[in-house]
């Protein structure tokens, strides 16, 4: 007589590693399906990140990152998890060149824990009004200042702009009153630009490592 074997329940966790694949999320999940909880529960995106105003009233041990209107997901993603990583908060300002519920945000760290360290704006305007103590340090290639030339604040905000493309830099943004300071990373002359995630991990670790690494280990 053969014994009927009861099939266990799907381990959460299980459920939730099945649905990336060499740090990508496999086509046969729907976008809903790209953050969960703990449980493997999809929510909503714009549930797990912080407000304006929490991001606000956070202590960090690291300044502020902000994105201007980026237009390459890949590149959100790794800020994201950069973020999560380094207790860096990530303002990103409308408008996006993608759907943060799209699923062409196709990191594997994007749960919830990692979207804890965001914060969505309509504009620019309102990152300004909702920090205005804060000083906003724009890096940018037109600046004659190096990175290394600034003492780094927890409050301040390091700002970059949207990465290169048809639409033009917007220069009143980079480099409008409300920018306390414009500093470059040197480069080869010959060689246009680096990733801007890789400019931005660049320019967190520098600011993390002038305030010695708190929080970190």
């Amino acid at each position: 007589m053969t014994q009927d074997v009861q099939e266990q329940p799907q381990n959460p966790e299980d459920k939730v590693g099945r649905m990336f694949e060499y740090g990508y999320r496999k086509s046969n999940y729907g976008p809903d399906e790209l953050v969960t909880d703990a449980h493997g529960n999809p929510i909503s995106v714009v549930d797990a990140m912080l407000s304006a105003v929490e991001a606000a009233k956070a202590e960090t041990s690291t300044p502020h990152l902000c994105y201007y209107s980026p237009r390459i997901p890949g590149n959100t993603g790794s800020a994201i998890r950069l973020c999560a990583v380094t207790g860096t908060i990530l303002h990103l300002v409308e408008p996006l060149g993608f759907n943060l519920r799209d699923t062409k945000l196709r990191r594997a760290g994007l749960d919830y824990h990692d979207m804890a360290h965001v914060v969505l704006h309509p504009d620019f305007d309102d990152l300004v009004a909702s920090m205005p103590d804060s000083r906003i340090i724009a890096f940018t290639a037109h600046a004659t200042k190096l990175y290394t030339e600034v003492e780094y604040k927890p409050t301040d905000i390091l700002l970059f702009g949207p990465e290169p493309g048809d639409i033009p830099d917007p220069m009143d943004i980079m480099a409008g009153p409300h920018v306390a300071e414009q500093v470059r990373l040197p480069m080869r002359p010959s060689l246009r630009s680096l990733n801007l995630t890789n400019c931005a991990s660049i320019a967190i670790y520098e600011a993390w490592r002038q305030l010695n690494f708190a929080g970190g280990k």
